[in-house]
């Protein structure tokens, strides 16, 4: 594996050399050593936009002892990756984080930056864009590139009802986008990325923010959008009392419950836990379908699920066809027997 050493210094754009920016780039999330799924689908993202750019693309890792978490992008066929490690930056903090990226950024000039809408990703793209003195494309659906390698995005507006297309004139392009609607996408052949490791500057005294410690939230409170459990709840629930039993489910599982558009338009379920394509995009581990049809609106919603099980009186619903595993009864009557046999299992044997 290729090592360099660079050192961050202050460049003069006296040249039309310097000022050319390649390269598409995105930012590696990771936690306790380990990598996040949204670094490996930022991975495949970034690398089909850099194929129409014909254009190198490169993994961002920013914290501390972290060298090692570059070789994982070996599958993915990224060209390299910008290791920025430093025992100040094991913490995130928004100031020290962005002090460290725009440094490195601005030595190697990229063409795009990209974020994942994590609560990190939202909170560093913007700062990062403000001191490009750049834009800033949020949750971006689409990144289109013309014959003239010219950029438009598109994203969703007035709340997912309709589409925007931008065009992209001035970079780096900063841009985050929700990875749930991304797909993981190994490269043909290993290839094990160029490490660069990266010295920057930084100064703790201009630190405005600082990390306390990070507190687990409720599973059940958890946005559906970012639950690892999702309970959806349709027109077959009839009736906002019928929700106790799917409540006492989701307590066992630790997941969090959505529902359908008519559920909502219904008032059983809040606007706020509405999936589909004008509500939430999910991609969990597990969603339970409990009495919806899978109408198109819904189901494109919910493709990034990894395992789906629906409950439904019509084995031939629509739902049917995506779902892993289909229970063909009432969920009234399913979810409170499936509720006692998770408890049995569940007690402590002696």
């Amino acid at each position: 594996m290729a090592e360099k050493d660079q050192r961050i210094r202050q460049q003069t754009p006296d040249s039309p050399e310097k000022n050319a920016r390649k390269g598409v780039w995105f930012i590696a999330e990771h936690k306790d050593s380990k990598l996040e799924k949204t670094a490996f689908l930022l991975a495949g993202e970034a690398k089909a936009i850099a194929a129409k750019l014909g254009e190198e693309t490169a993994a961002v890792i920013i914290g501390h002892q972290i060298k090692d978490l570059a070789a994982e992008f070996a599958p993915y066929g990224i060209d390299k990756a910008f290791v920025i490690e430093d025992n100040r930056l094991e913490k995130y903090t928004g100031d020290a984080y962005v002090d460290a990226l725009a440094q490195v950024v601005n030595l190697n000039k990229p063409s795009i930056i990209l974020f994942a809408t994590t609560p990190t990703g939202n909170d560093l793209a913007p700062r990062l864009a403000a001191r490009l003195r750049v834009g800033v494309i949020a949750r971006y659906t689409e990144i289109e590139v013309d014959k003239d390698k010219k950029l438009t995005a598109r994203r969703p507006i007035h709340g997912g009802k309709a589409q925007e297309t931008v065009a992209l004139l001035r970079k780096p392009v900063v841009a985050t986008i929700d990875t749930q609607l991304l797909t993981l996408q190994k490269a043909r052949e290993i290839k094990e990325p160029q490490v660069i490791e990266c010295k920057v500057d930084i100064d703790l005294e201009n630190n405005r923010t600082r990390l306390i410690d990070h507190l687990k939230a409720d599973p059940c409170a958890v946005c559906v959008s970012e639950a690892e459990i999702v309970i959806g709840v349709g027109k077959g629930l009839a009736c906002a009392e019928n929700l106790k039993p799917i409540e006492e489910l989701a307590r066992i599982l630790g997941a969090s419950i959505g529902g359908s558009r008519r559920a909502t338009d219904e008032r059983w379920i809040v606007d706020e836990r509405r999936i589909g394509l004008t509500g939430k995009t999910i991609a969990p581990k597990l969603y339970l379908i409990c009495g919806i049809s899978g109408a198109f609106h819904h189901t494109l919603s919910i493709k990034g699920s990894q395992l789906m099980v629906a409950i439904n009186t019509d084995r031939n619903a629509p739902i049917a066809k995506m779902a892993d595993l289909v229970l063909v009864g009432d969920m009234q009557k399913i979810i409170p027997e499936l509720t006692k046999q998770l408890r049995e299992l569940m007690k402590p044997t002696s």
